[in-house]
């Protein structure tokens, strides 16, 4: 086997290898993102004031 042949493979598959834990990468933050966006519901001051059922909320 040619020196040149193997380094091209070498980086060949070095290449394949970083696209596959790229595309891995960017799926695992797109689910964790969408997890953070269902857990951390924010809510307005109108919503909080509801539950709270006071005129207005003091903040300490």
């Amino acid at each position: 086997m040619n020196i040149l042949t193997f380094l091209a493979m070498l980086i060949l598959v070095i290449t394949i290898i970083t696209l596959v834990f790229g595309i891995i990468a960017y799926f695992l933050y797109k689910t964790r993102e969408k997890q953070k966006k269902q857990k951390l519901q924010e809510k307005n001051y109108e919503e909080v004031l509801n539950e709270v059922g006071g005129k207005y909320i003091f903040f300490e």
